[in-house]
């Protein structure tokens, strides 16, 4: 709560050097028009909630911005405070990370790979930079080749085979970075993963809980 109950200023969004938030004396004043809601940033929202945040038939998506807009973290607020505030749409989320914390310890890339799979989640992080893992998932998940090197010619990866010996980067041979083939059983393993946790939060009434995930409201 700390970091709504600070008023910042942040130089960056008007010079060209980064700098630090400088955090101000005074403290902001409580709303009592709605309430504070805050968790992670990485949501996934229905297409009605955008529409009705851009489009904005009512003031809560102005209000609740203009807020948070002199905070240290709005992000991690912004959303949820929207959807926890709007009659709408305040019974519409489902409480799920969809995530595994890759941060727990395994001996090797396999046994993280094991675990992603056994966990079930949709998503993963962090990390390494190379992981073995990484390219695990590429090829038996995703169903995508290795890429390792961009071809700034042609804006796209190539596998390093396709490179001459001289380091020149031989573009005949690209692929489409964002196309990830049918991913088969994965593939429809998800959408059941994502059709079961609706059915079961049955459109979650009672969505305020420790736990930050997909469209889920955390209380603050």
């Amino acid at each position: 709560m700390h970091k709504i109950n600070q008023i910042v200023a942040d130089h960056s969004l008007y010079l060209r050097k980064s700098s630090h938030l400088y955090y101000a004396v005074e403290t902001p004043t409580t709303p009592d028009a709605f309430e504070i809601f805050g968790g992670s940033p990485w949501l996934i929202h229905s297409r009605a909630f955008l529409e009705y945040c851009v489009q904005v038939w009512d003031n809560l998506p102005r209000k609740i911005p203009m807020y948070l807009s002199d905070t240290a973290s709005p992000l991690e607020s912004y959303s949820r405070s929207v959807l926890c505030n709007s009659p709408e749409f305040k019974n519409t989320t489902v409480n799920n990370a969809l995530r595994c914390n890759t941060l727990e310890s395994c001996t090797d890339d396999e046994s993280l790979y094991d675990k992603m799979l056994n966990n079930g989640a949709a998503f993963a992080r962090p990390f390494k930079e190379d992981a073995v893992a990484l390219d695990m998932i590429d090829e038996n998940v995703l169903n995508r080749e290795f890429l390792m090197e961009w071809c700034l010619e042609n804006g796209a990866w190539t596998r390093t085979e396709a490179s001459k010996p001289t380091g020149e980067v031989l573009c005949s041979d690209w692929g489409n970075i964002d196309a990830v083939k049918p991913a088969g059983s994965y593939g429809i393993k998800l959408g059941f993963l994502l059709s079961g946790i609706a059915s079961e939060e049955k459109l979650m009434r009672t969505s305020h809980r420790n736990q930050a995930g997909w469209q889920a409201c955390m209380c603050r």
